[in-house]
């Protein structure tokens, strides 16, 4: 049911794997609405939303299962996961 997403609390992890399995849209597409997208609504896609050089390097790393990985803020790694394997 996609029915309630508009307004919804559902975490970016979480939308992910809905909109690329569910709703069919492809990974780069669905990156780009959770990241460029947004950060160009509230008017930061200068410094957010993608990697360019001049940009404030912020990065989320996911594992296949859309858990994070390794997060980077302005470049440097601020958290990482080690796998279970």
């Amino acid at each position: 049911d996609r029915t309630a997403f508009a307004g919804s609390t559902t975490l970016l992890n979480q939308m992910l794997p809905i909109l690329i399995n569910d709703v069919g849209i492809p990974l780069v597409d669905a990156v780009r609405m959770a990241s460029l997208t947004p950060a160009q609504v509230i008017g930061m896609a200068k410094r957010k939303g993608s990697l360019e050089v001049g940009k404030d390097a912020d990065l989320a790393i996911f594992n296949a299962d859309f858990t994070a990985w390794q997060v980077y803020i302005a470049g440097q790694r601020v958290s990482s996961i080690k796998s279970a394997s």
